[in-house]
């Protein structure tokens, strides 16, 4: 049998995604959009190309409502059946798109916050819970037809309630991951945005106006670069997958530039390399998130480098 082509696998996703969204999908068809989501890849893709679309759109900033300009009546004209039905279409899709924006508030919301060195545990009024690591700051709203989550600094491990009627979306600056129910870490530094899924799956688009996604299952992790526009796929082993939560961080054949940047949230100030050279070196271990100078201390024992400690507490990585 002939595969789809890529224009009606996109028609298919849309048509799938509208009935979906319209919550009006029986028993029987939510099985068929199952069947249809497992039978390629290339399916899941793009029903989460659509997801990702709408909420491109639920973030474009809504219009405020001026008042009406006072306009002087003018000459009657003949009456045109076609004109006048096309100007009714345009107001009534005018006003439904207003009246769906400003009927839409949340169910809840809140702002969570965790303090340096302090690791907080939320449970929503969904049953979705999210562990927040240290100096994290994060918005949650929840509404009738999605969950929204606002990383606005820090790292958070969320384990979502699964709801195929709300889908769940982590936004991270211009970046956004999307799911309906599974368990995952999302981390957002002023240089990397960091995902790992510890089960279900997760879509990732690293910033808008970027064509690029990823599709990432259990044991998957990716981190975009904003400074290289770089994204990096890998493969996770389940202990690494934040190990924070346990008081370790555990990384194997991980690049030095990614686990630096990781490293520096539990320093009072950050750890940089001296040397571009170096970043991509890679380094396997453990460390106690209580102690990292202790990591740093041992390092020159991993890789062929030594420690700077200038007297602002920063750390610099040199090559030795």
């Amino acid at each position: 049998m002939r595969k789809d082509s890529p224009i009606s696998i996109d028609e298919q996703a849309a048509t799938w995604f509208s009935r979906h969204s319209s919550g009006q999908l029986s028993a029987e068809q939510r099985i068929e959009l199952e069947r249809w989501l497992a039978a390629d890849r290339a399916h899941a893709r793009a029903f989460a190309d659509m997801e990702l679309i709408w909420a491109d759109f639920d973030r474009v900033q809504r219009p405020a409502l001026q008042p009406a300009p006072v306009v002087p009546l003018r000459p009657r004209t003949r009456w045109q059946p076609r004109r006048a039905l096309a100007a009714s279409v345009g107001l009534l899709a005018v006003l439904a798109t207003w009246q769906g924006w400003f009927s839409s508030s949340p169910s809840q919301e809140m702002s969570l916050l965790s303090a340096p060195g302090e690791q907080r545990q939320v449970v929503l009024e969904d049953g979705s819970r999210i562990d927040l690591n240290v100096d994290t700051r994060l918005q949650v709203r929840l509404y009738e037809d999605r969950r929204e989550v606002e990383l606005q600094a820090g790292e958070a491990f969320f384990a979502v309630a699964p709801d195929a009627a709300r889908p769940f979306d982590v936004i991270a600056g211009e970046g956004s991951v999307r799911v309906l129910g599974t368990r995952f870490s999302v981390r957002r530094s002023s240089e990397h945005l960091a995902v790992a899924v510890e089960s279900g799956k997760v879509a990732v688009r690293p910033q808008v106006g970027d064509e690029r996604r990823a599709m990432l299952e259990a044991g998957d992790g990716v981190d975009f670069d904003y400074r290289s526009g770089t994204l990096r796929t890998m493969r996770l082993g389940p202990e690494e997958i934040a190990s924070w939560r346990r008081g370790q961080l555990i990384f194997r054949d991980r690049p030095l530039v990614q686990l630096l940047d990781e490293l520096s949230r539990y320093r009072k100030a950050p750890v940089g390399l001296a040397d571009a050279s170096l970043a991509e070196r890679r380094v396997s271990g453990s460390l106690n998130i209580a102690r990292p100078d202790a990591f740093l201390a041992a390092l020159p024992q991993l890789l062929p480098v030594r420690v700077e400690h200038l007297a602002d507490g920063t750390a610099l990585v040199h090559p030795r």
